[in-house]
């Protein structure tokens, strides 16, 4: 597919009643078509389908992204490989407008890059609102697709950051860290599960109003979700 063709396929589907609605779920800082995202992903499926190569897929998930709507930024997200590198992915990580384009990120491309615990990391020290989100949704990802293969070794190393970041009361960082705090304990070890449950039990009873639902929330799921039980 060509992107004249993608961009038109998205204008002719658009609503204005959605594009307004999406504010109300925080979807906000840039302009929208108002399409669903079962069509979102069915087109970036055929795209990659019709894309042959990182390459050519790449291209495109670059030129939809500079277009600037929030709909382009998810196909790009779906999209693009790898290969398109860490300089044009922090990038984009910086141009996230909303929770959403951060998510879609770290979901479909960052969580695959060679480097991405470290570039967690050092994304969960910014002061940026979603390039800090971008860091946490990455540690909740990450374990989420490795499982039983999640390193101990980086699951401290994501613990140590959750339990530094966890005052931060900005909306969409805080949930993004409670986020990472229950996916290490319920998608890694039984070892990463008692660590992470400490945490939350610390972080429950913290002086700190974030820390504390951040803590009481992740202690309550992981206690639900208790290993053999």
């Amino acid at each position: 597919m060509e992107f004249n063709e993608i961009i038109s396929l998205l204008e002719k589907n658009s609503s204005k009643k959605n594009a307004a609605g999406m504010a109300r779920f925080g979807i906000t800082g840039t302009n929208a078509y108002g399409v669903g995202m079962p069509f979102v992903r069915n087109l970036a499926k055929r795209i990659k389908k019709e894309a042959k190569g990182g390459s050519a897929r790449n291209s495109l998930a670059e030129k939809l992204w500079a277009h600037g709507f929030h709909e382009d930024k998810i196909v790009a997200a779906l999209v693009a490989e790898p290969s398109i590198g860490w300089k044009q992915a922090e990038k984009w990580v910086s141009d996230c407008s909303n929770w959403a384009e951060t998510d879609q990120l770290a979901m479909n491309l960052l969580w695959r890059m060679e480097g991405a615990p470290e570039k967690a990391l050092e994304f969960s020290k910014s002061e940026e609102e979603f390039v800090k989100r971008a860091g946490f949704a990455l540690m909740a990802v990450i374990p989420w697709r490795q499982k039983k293969g999640f390193p101990d070794a980086v699951a401290d190393k994501f613990l140590a950051a959750i339990a530094r970041e966890s005052s931060d009361d900005r909306n969409f960082v805080k949930k993004a860290v409670n986020w990472a705090l229950r996916h290490i304990g319920k998608m890694g070890s039984k070892r990463n599960y008692g660590k992470a449950l400490a945490l939350s039990r610390k972080l429950a009873k913290s002086e700190k109003k974030a820390a504390r639902w951040i803590g009481s929330d992740a202690a309550r799921e992981l206690e639900a979700r208790r290993p053999g039980a």
